[in-house]
């Protein structure tokens, strides 16, 4: 009886719906794939500015070192960058 009922739906088991969770399967693992790549690439862009706002406060904090810029106006653009 079970060999009548494989062999009646092409030989695929599970109605022939076998292919299509492998399907399934492949388009998840390819969104996680695509995923993980995004995740990578917005970490290291938000790294870029960071390290680009440091950059500007420590320039900031030279200006005010050297009495470039008096201290209402470090405080002011200190709170401008961030």
């Amino acid at each position: 009886m079970f060999n009548r009922f494989y062999q009646g739906f092409g030989g695929y088991g599970m109605h022939g719906y076998g292919m299509g969770f492998m399907g399934i399967f492949w388009i998840l693992l390819l969104v996680l794939f695509v995923l993980v790549i995004w995740k990578l690439f917005s970490n290291s862009q938000k790294k870029n500015t960071s390290s680009s706002e440091d950059t500007a406060l420590e320039l900031l904090k030279k200006e005010f070192a050297k009495g470039n810029i008096t201290e209402e106006e470090f405080e002011r653009k200190k709170r401008l960058l961030k």
